[in-house]
């Protein structure tokens, strides 16, 4: 298959993709207002659940429209970094090759803005280095403009094709990136409020994993990820808000650690969700369904059910770990 066939097919597939997605929110839409219309869900427990997800996802989300869009730019420039330095290479002596920028997973904002910033700094002193290099040697008769003409055009024949693929492949991986990015909030959001959908929920995607202890106390969720890949896996968590079987009201709980870590091929890391169970929050004798979304490590998300319940301390319940893997 050529490369221009192979991105017809990605295109297509992510047309496809994008179709079952505006489906999918069409008919979770249409059990929200069923459900609301029959009275099986109250809907100030709607604005609350909604509320309490977009408030917990908020930086998330913003984190990862930043670094799309970053990305895209930084890649640009890097991919038009090295085809310039490879063609100066011909009329200079090679250099090392350019690094590629500072990746954002794993760092704090502001800290990777302020790399970027060195990063961007120390390849624009690079580049004006070697322009005044190109400068001195035609100044010295060493390289004629008739050889950077020449140069110029049989390095743009050669590699043209190449440059183009590499603009493109970016460009899928953007859209294919903003495209989960849009469906995984899409999907969170009525998820809180309606619990999964079911057609998520097949035996080797859902795992469901049990969360009790004493009021107050807190417990704690271990799920394995594995990259089976044969590439770098980036991976993000997402913790939806969990929702009460007796009101159906959203509360925002718990934390992941870590929210988005890097996972080499053929490796794994463990994941750890901890829950307070707070009793003005998760009422005693009450389970509260809550779900984690692990995207990144395959082309399909991880889902896992929690069910958190929290007991009297009178009862004697005892904190447990639940453990589990992808």
């Amino acid at each position: 298959m050529t490369q221009p066939e192979e991105w017809t097919r990605r295109y297509l597939e992510m047309s496809a993709d994008a179709g079952r997605n505006y489906d999918r929110v069409l008919r979770r839409h249409r059990e929200l207002l069923d459900r609301v219309a029959n009275r099986t869900l109250d809907p100030d427990a709607v604005q609350r659940g909604f509320q309490a997800y977009l408030q917990q996802q908020a930086a998330a989300s913003t984190r990862e429209l930043v670094e799309a869009s970053v990305g895209l730019l930084t890649g640009l420039l890097y991919i038009e970094a090295r085809y310039r330095e490879a063609m100066l290479d011909g009329l200079l002596p090679a250099e090392d090759p350019i690094p590629p920028p500072p990746s954002p997973v794993s760092v704090d904002l502001s800290n990777w803005f302020q790399m970027l910033a060195s990063y961007g700094a120390v390849q624009s002193a690079r580049t004006v280095a070697r322009q005044q290099k190109l400068v001195e040697r035609i100044a010295s008769g060493e390289v004629s403009v008739a050889q950077l003409d020449q140069r110029g055009r049989t390095y743009v024949s050669a590699h043209a094709p190449k440059f183009v693929a590499d603009v493109v492949e970016l460009g899928l991986a953007f859209a294919r990136q903003m495209q989960r990015s849009s469906a995984a909030l899409a999907d969170g959001l009525y998820d809180g409020v309606l619990g999964v959908d079911p057609d998520d929920m097949s035996a080797d995607a859902a795992l469901v994993m049990e969360l009790q202890g004493a009021s107050g106390a807190t417990v704690e969720a271990r799920v394995e990820v594995e990259n089976s890949r044969d590439t770098v896996a980036e991976i993000t968590c997402a913790l939806l808000p969990f929702v009460s079987r007796a009101t159906g009201a959203g509360v925002a709980a718990g934390v992941v650690e870590p929210m988005r870590f890097v996972l080499a091929p053929q490796t794994s890391r463990e994941l750890v969700v901890h829950v307070t169970l707070d009793p003005a929050v998760f009422s005693p004798g009450t389970d509260y369904f809550g779900m984690l979304r692990v995207s990144g490590a395959g082309d399909r998300e991880m889902l896992v059910q929690l069910v958190v319940r929290a007991a009297d301390v009178g009862d004697g319940a005892l904190l447990s770990e639940a453990a589990a893997e992808a």
